[in-house]
């Protein structure tokens, strides 16, 4: 009797308490469910950020396979904005489909690029942004190059400067500036921008247009009147305006990533 009296003032408690313990575990698993999510949530986020977590970035491992061979100089020059990667892309956009950081120093160079997609239309020793986006290209393959029945495709890029000068030579100098500048032997203005000539008529260089300012003043492009010609109208009541010549942000900012770093000639 007296049992089935406590049993019957104790059973309601009894069964509170199983339903908070129940409460309590359900809300334990969810706890350890949400954090779990959270730490990988910040793994991904971390490795989206930092540009050099991965060297390499594809968005498929199935594809085609380039392998890259070159003796190389001019690695060291780089700051962390920009980079020199082997990479693939299609010719829709500048942004790499796959990429690969070389992070290697100067001499031999062997490296496979993997994962590349048949939207790739050329594979391109290049520099990049953190963005993955095409800044200058040194060599690349491209067309029926990659169209090969072969596992792995050959890519020899020879001796290849791939210094910050160089990369400037390639896609500034070359393509827009040598027709005015000693492509012909001569020169506006006496400013040599060919191959070879260009670090020594722009370095520490006194303008002739520009009253006491240098061409190039090493760590300082917002002083140098190379940077200031392409970046603003300065030059508008010359004998030729240099003001639309490089509209690409890219180039400008490696232009002055470049004279910021000191002007280096490697």
């Amino acid at each position: 009797m007296y049992k089935t009296i406590i049993d019957t003032i104790f059973a309601p408690r009894k069964q509170a308490a199983a339903q908070h313990s129940k409460k309590s575990h359900r809300f334990f698993l969810t706890l350890l469910s949400s954090c779990a999510v959270l730490v990988l949530t910040m793994g991904i986020l971390v490795s989206c950020d930092d540009g050099a977590v991965d060297e390499t970035v594809s968005f498929s491992q199935e594809g085609r396979t380039v392998k890259l061979t070159a003796s190389v100089t001019g690695l060291e020059t780089w700051p962390t904005s920009l980079y020199v990667a082997l990479a693939a892309f299609d010719q829709e956009s500048n942004y790499a489909i796959t990429s690969r950081r070389i992070t290697s120093g100067d001499g031999s160079l062997s490296l496979v690029l993997t994962g590349i997609s048949d939207e790739a239309t050329s594979v391109e020793l290049c520099v990049l942004n953190n963005l993955r986006q095409r800044v200058a290209t040194f060599a690349k393959i491209e067309g029926q190059q990659l169209q090969t029945e072969t596992d792995t495709i050959p890519f020899n890029a020879g001796d290849i400067s791939l210094s910050m000068l160089s990369a400037i030579q390639t896609a500034v100098f070359n393509t827009t500036c040598i027709g005015c500048h000693g492509e012909n032997g001569s020169a506006a203005a006496g400013l040599f921008l060919t191959e070879g000539r260009s670090h020594e008529s722009l370095v520490g260089k006194t303008s002739r247009r520009v009253a006491e300012k240098m061409l190039v003043q090493p760590y300082n492009g917002e002083e140098s009147v190379l940077y200031e010609v392409l970046t603003t109208d300065l030059s508008k009541g010359w004998h030729y305006d240099h003001t639309g010549e490089i509209l690409d942000q890219n180039r400008r900012q490696l232009i002055l990533e470049w004279i910021n770093n000191g002007a280096q000639d490697n």
